[in-house]
């Protein structure tokens, strides 16, 4: 597991946002020895030149090995060839940005790669700019696969050295919601405990899914999340709490299809 992710895609278009992804891939390359794969595509407010000089003086300054890869395609495009054709085991990308490509990170095209990907992808807000991983946020919701992403958790927190705060939430607040979400939190508890991950544990339901995760979030000063991009959110992503979250959180957000069961089977662990 310690080379989870060993093949690192960074898309890059050097705004703030893009160059807190490379911090962040840059902490995930120091723990699982991960080579770095920066792709740079042109675009209204993108400058290859300047982009690959930026790239360069980061790596030299970090004294890191990276690999940069020039399209002139979309943005999205390029990202899914690259993925396809090399098979990468995590993407980074930017987001929350107001202009240049990732400008439509907020339109209907924006969450593409997310849906599309066989890997997590991880997006990353300006704001979040350290390869440092303390706490790591795990929401639990009422839905089979949920699960699913428990195993990418366990290898980054296993790395880290970090604690694990699992928060079982659901809009609902029935007695079959109840009984779910706290059976699913209870064996998330035993995993972790029997892989000697550090955690805390709370259950909220009858929340905004959505605000309780970024707010307590923040709280926590985590600096990742972890969700479903779409089993947790009635099959769509679009418009789902996930949406949401990659849209509006504050911290680092990865996102996981139920198709990767690389770590794990469909049902997770």
């Amino acid at each position: 597991m310690g080379r989870a992710f060993g093949k690192i895609l960074l898309a890059f278009d050097n705004s703030e946002e893009a160059v807190a992804a490379f911090q962040s891939a840059y902490g995930i390359s120091l723990k699982f020895q991960s080579h770095i794969t920066a792709l740079v595509v042109p675009g209204k407010d993108t400058n290859l030149e300047e982009s690959r000089e930026a790239l360069d003086s980061y790596a030299k300054d970090k004294n890191l090995s990276i690999s940069v890869v020039e399209k002139k395609g979309a943005m999205y495009d390029e990202i899914m060839k690259l993925q396809k054709e090399s098979e990468y085991d995590i993407i980074l990308m930017g987001s929350h940005r107001s202009s240049g490509w990732s400008q439509s990170w907020r339109g209907k095209n924006a969450f593409k790669v997310i849906s599309s990907s066989n890997c997590p992808v991880i997006s990353v807000t300006a704001k979040a700019s350290s390869p440092e991983l303390k706490n790591i946020l795990l929401p639990i919701a009422d839905a089979r696969n949920t699960r699913q992403k428990v195993p990418y958790c366990i290898a980054l927190a296993r790395e880290f050295g970090a604690t694990v705060h699992i928060v079982g939430l659901s809009r609902s607040s029935s007695n079959e919601t109840k009984k779910n979400v706290t059976a699913y939190v209870h064996q998330t508890e035993k995993f972790l405990a029997d892989k000697g991950i550090k955690y805390t544990s709370k259950i909220n339901l009858g929340v905004d899914v959505a605000k309780e995760c970024i707010s307590y979030a923040e709280e926590i000063e985590a600096g990742l999340m972890l969700i479903m991009s779409e089993t947790e959110s009635g099959g769509l992503f679009k418009d789902s709490y996930s949406q949401q979250l990659v849209k509006h959180s504050t911290v680092p957000v990865m996102s996981i299809h139920s198709r990767d069961t690389r770590l794990a089977g469909a049902a997770g662990y």
